[in-house]
């Protein structure tokens, strides 16, 4: 679920010090995107799944991001996207990471 070894390279490009801000940011801006979509599934394009898609990458998201990138080829066929599964992924994603993360980062 958890691609370890992107989160200890994000941890050596960034520092120890900013890793547990720079998680912060991503997860919420992932949050604030998945709330918005959930809010209008008929709005959904393509760029905004493909946007959660990069930070899930970055965040080492590695089953949520597979997510996102379906959803950004339904999106773009025009087909309908199960947000609520998509949700459900993040809440499960964010549980592990945050497991695997040392108590001062997490």
């Amino acid at each position: 679920m958890i691609d370890r070894d992107r989160v200890q390279e994000l941890r050596q490009e960034i520092g120890e010090d900013d890793f547990a801000e720079v998680a912060e940011m991503f997860l919420d801006e992932m949050a604030e995107a998945l709330t918005a979509l959930s809010d209008a599934p008929d709005n959904a394009g393509a760029d905004a799944f493909h946007g959660l898609r990069g930070s899930a990458l970055n965040l080492g998201f590695a089953d949520f991001a597979s997510a996102c990138a379906d959803a950004e080829k339904r999106a773009a066929q025009g087909k309908a996207v199960d947000t609520a599964h998509l949700n459900w992924l993040y809440g499960e994603s964010v549980k592990a990471f945050r497991v695997s993360q040392p108590a001062a980062a997490a």
